[in-house]
């Protein structure tokens, strides 16, 4: 039995290594591949520890 979490993060990461150019995320006629919803997500990350460093408050909208 494996005992080993893994983070949604940390799955996400080898899935966009294992099937970078496989359909992460449809909606309607908009398409997302794993590799470019992993740029995306290090895109943000990168933006909030900007943020972050700056002393700045951070709000994340997802609607």
């Amino acid at each position: 039995m494996n005992s080993i979490k893994l983070t949604p993060t940390e799955v996400l990461l080898q899935v966009a290594k294992s099937r970078p150019f496989a359909t992460a995320i449809r909606s309607g006629k908009t398409e997302w591949s794993y590799a470019a919803l992993w740029q995306r997500v290090r895109e943000l990350a990168n933006k909030i520890d900007e943020l972050e460093t700056s002393g700045r408050p951070i709000g994340i909208y997802m609607g």
